[in-house]
C-alpha cells in the first residue's frame, strides 16, 4: 500500500487479492473481461485504488452470490442493465425454476400414478380371468351334480317301482294261495 501524488491510497495487486478475497488469475481476468482501467507504475506495475477494489468486490459478489454472467456484468458496467431489474429479474427465474421443479414433480407423480393404474388393470384382468375360470368349473361342476342326482332319482324311482310290483306280486300271491283248496293235512293239522 501506498500513497501517490494526488494523496490516494493504491494498493498492489498483493494487497487487492487480499482485500477483495479474489485470486490473482481473477483479478487479472476481471480486468481483461470487463476492460477495467487499472493504473500501472512506470515499471508497469498493478496499482489500485479504493474505487477499484470496490467495483472487484461488486464485480465478485454479482458473479458469485447473484449467479450473474460475464456479459451482464459487462451490460451492467456499460449502464445497460439496471441492477434492480436483474434481481426481479433473478427472482423470476427462481420461480420459473421453481415451477419447472414442480411441474417435473407432478409429471413424475402423474407418470407414477399411471404405472401403478396400469398395474391395477392388469391384476384386475387376471382376477376377471381366474373369476370367469372359477364360474365355468362351477357351472360344470353344478351340471355334473345335476345329472348325478336325475340319476339318483331315476334309480330311487325304479327302485320303489320294482319294491312295489314285487309287494303287489307277494300279495297277489298270498292271495292266491288263501284262494287254493287245502290240502288234506292241511286241513287236518291246522284246522
Amino acid at each position: 500500500m501506498s500513497k501517490n501524488l494526488d494523496e490516494e491510497v493504491v494498493y498492489t495487486l498483493k494487497d487487492t487479492v487480499k482485500l477483495t478475497g479474489l485470486s490473482i488469475d481473477l483479478v487479472r481476468l476481471y480486468e481483461k473481461e470487463f476492460n477495467l482501467q487499472i493504473q500501472r507504475t512506470e515499471g508497469g506495475h498493478r496499482r489500485y485504488n479504493k474505487s477499484n477494489i470496490d467495483l472487484l468486490i461488486e464485480i465478485k459478489k454479482r458473479i458469485q452470490e447473484q449467479n450473474w454472467s460475464y456479459k451482464m456484468i459487462n451490460q451492467w458496467l456499460q449502464g445497460e442493465i439496471i441492477p434492480e431489474s436483474i434481481e426481479v429479474q433473478s427472482n423470476l427465474e427462481k420461480k420459473v425454476e421453481s415451477l419447472e421443479d414442480k411441474v417435473q414433480e407432478l409429471l413424475d407423480r402423474s407418470e407414477k400414478d399411471e404405472q401403478f393404474q396400469f398395474a391395477l388393470i392388469q391384476r384386475l384382468d387376471e382376477q376377471s380371468k381366474l373369476i370367469k375360470q372359477l364360474t365355468e368349473k362351477l357351472s360344470s361342476q353344478d351340471k355334473y351334480i345335476e345329472n348325478n342326482l336325475e340319476k339318483r332319482d331315476e334309480k330311487l324311482t325304479n327302485a320303489i317301482r320294482e319294491i312295489s310290483d314285487t309287494k303287489k306280486l307277494i300279495a297277489a300271491a298270498q292271495e292266491n294261495l288263501e284262494s287254493k283248496p287245502k290240502s288234506f293235512w292241511h286241513r287236518i293239522f291246522r284246522g
